[in-house]
């Protein structure tokens, strides 16, 4: 009983710490085309351990404390825990993912998800000033949410210009293949008609 109450625990620190990551999950890849047949493999097959760690290591640069408090209890069932992530966190797997092949983009959408996070906080403790009548409090509350709006501004401009540099290598590739493919038409079309011959259905062109 007290290992279950631990994971029940953990699952409900666990979902306060990430509500972040839920909202802006779709940011990493806004242009991403995965097949279905890949994500409905990733949701029957359960994290294993050190996935859930590395999921951990995503949340503790998010938010250490969350992080620090969750490693408490992953020794008592790392698989529950993997499938609570998976489950109701589907996009952090994604932010493992950019963190392996695109680190430079795992860092600005960190830094992102940080000061969204940290404004949300600035703007409930400007309220807070306000409704309390501390004018001295409200008025340096709004200058520190100034300062993370302005921050935060910058980052979300530095990620699109990450996102538009990936594009543009993509088309510069894709022009390399397509010139290469009109140099070689003819050889082209002769492996095709070879492909015809020898195949009834011929791998797609």
């Amino acid at each position: 009983m007290r290992s279950s109450s631990l994971i029940l625990s953990a699952l409900l620190v666990l979902a306060a710490g990430l509500s972040v990551v839920a909202e802006d999950g779709e940011r990493p890849h806004e242009n991403d085309r995965r097949d279905h047949s890949h994500r409905d493999r990733e949701r029957r097959e359960p994290m294993n351990e050190g996935q859930v760690r590395d999921a951990l290591e995503v949340l503790r640069l998010i938010d250490p404390d969350k992080a620090e408090k969750l490693e408490k209890y992953i020794d008592a069932n790392p698989e529950r825990i993997g499938r609570a992530i998976r489950e109701n966190f589907p996009h952090l797997s994604r932010f493992m993912a950019m963190r392996r092949y695109d680190p430079d983009g795992f860092e600005l959408h960190i830094k992102d998800l940080r000061l969204s996070r940290q404004s949300q906080l600035s703007a409930r403790r400007l309220r807070e000033a306000t409704d309390a009548g501390d004018d001295a409090l409200a008025a340096a509350e709004m200058a520190v949410l100034g300062g993370l709006v302005a921050d935060h501004f910058d980052v979300r401009q530095q990620i699109r210009e990450h996102e538009l540099a990936k594009l543009e290598t993509q088309i510069e590739h894709l022009r390399e293949q397509l010139d290469e493919r009109a140099a070689n038409r003819d050889a082209l079309i002769a492996q095709r008609v070879d492909e015809f011959v020898e195949h009834d259905k011929p791998d797609r062109w």
